[in-house]
């Protein structure tokens, strides 16, 4: 991808200074400690409404080629579960998952509205499931990989929880793509600067670790490919695009 040719200067303006600030928060900077206060302000205000909302429906599309009747789902960083409208089956049972309490009571709230049954909804502090081997028939991830730490065992996660043959659906934005660069330079930055008061390109350093590249690569090494979607530009290479969205099998053995 161009990032790995980019001059470094230009590097940190669409995708933060990496080399001083690293991918890992700390958790007593005045500037992280800013940005969680206001995470949901931030959310609201530019990823569920104009340009912010319709890259997330780029990736939620996908769930349009899923059928969830009868089966055990696991949510992994649910938020307000917009995907939901782009498939009219209905699970069996929901299982819910995030590191973020509030976010957590809000999917829940809505799952009850669509009269979904709620299992289990767990507030997590790492990439560790605490589910039984095998457990669910499918697992979704939208907008949720590119945040993780540790991307590798967490995906080792995803397969012990998830069924042999069962299906792992999601979306993640084209970090680390020219196009998201440089549209988040255009948008979600000067936001954070003008009205969170925040340092971000700090900030994106540790909140998108993940680049589209690895998590592909990743996902490749544990899982089967069945599908996947660039967007808006299919016919473009990812860093011409916004969002990448994806199906897969778990029927690989278990690597490492």
């Amino acid at each position: 991808m161009i990032y790995k040719f980019l001059p470094y200067k230009i590097f940190c303006l669409l995708f933060g200074d990496r080399r001083k600030f690293g991918t890992q928060a700390v958790p007593d900077d005045p500037d992280f400690l800013r940005w969680k206060q206001n995470y949901m302000r931030f959310y609201l205000e530019t990823q569920k409404g104009t340009i912010g909302r319709v890259v997330n429906h780029f990736g939620f599309r996908i769930m349009r080629n899923m059928n969830l009747t009868g089966k055990s789902i696991l949510e992994i960083g649910p938020g307000i579960i917009e995907h939901m409208q782009y498939t009219s089956t209905k699970p069996e049972k929901y299982i819910l998952c995030d590191t973020n309490r509030e976010m957590l009571i809000k999917s829940e709230e809505i799952l009850r509205k669509k009269d979904i049954p709620i299992v289990r909804s767990i507030e997590v502090k790492g990439v560790d499931i605490p589910l039984a081997d095998n457990e669910v028939d499918v697992i979704i991830t939208f907008h949720q990989l590119e945040h993780v730490h540790n991307l590798e065992r967490h995906l080792k996660e995803i397969k012990r929880v998830l069924k042999p043959n069962g299906t792992l659906v999601g979306s993640v934005p084209a970090e680390g793509g020219f196009a998201w660069g440089f549209g988040r330079f255009l948008t979600s930055r000067r936001y954070a600067k003008r009205v969170l008061k925040v340092h971000y390109d700090k900030i994106i350093c540790w909140e998108h670790p993940n680049f589209v590249d690895k998590i592909r690569k990743a996902l490749n090494q544990e899982f089967s490919h069945v599908e996947s979607v660039k967007k808006p530009f299919s016919f473009l290479p990812l860093d011409m695009n916004l969002s990448f969205s994806f199906i897969y099998k778990n029927d690989k053995k278990l690597c490492g």
